[in-house]
């Protein structure tokens, strides 16, 4: 969802992904989830 939302929110500036995050890392593990989130949020800057 983060990078569809990257991708169709015109203007992106910031988004609040601390539960999402949390939750992600608690299956995927913190820096798993915090490499992923950063490939999906620069994928498309």
């Amino acid at each position: 969802n983060l990078s569809f939302f990257a991708q169709n929110v015109p203007g992106l500036l910031e988004v609040s992904i601390g539960h999402a995050l949390i939750s992600d890392a608690l299956y995927l593990g913190y820096e798993n989830t915090i490499q992923l989130y950063k490939r999906q949020l620069t994928a498309h800057h």
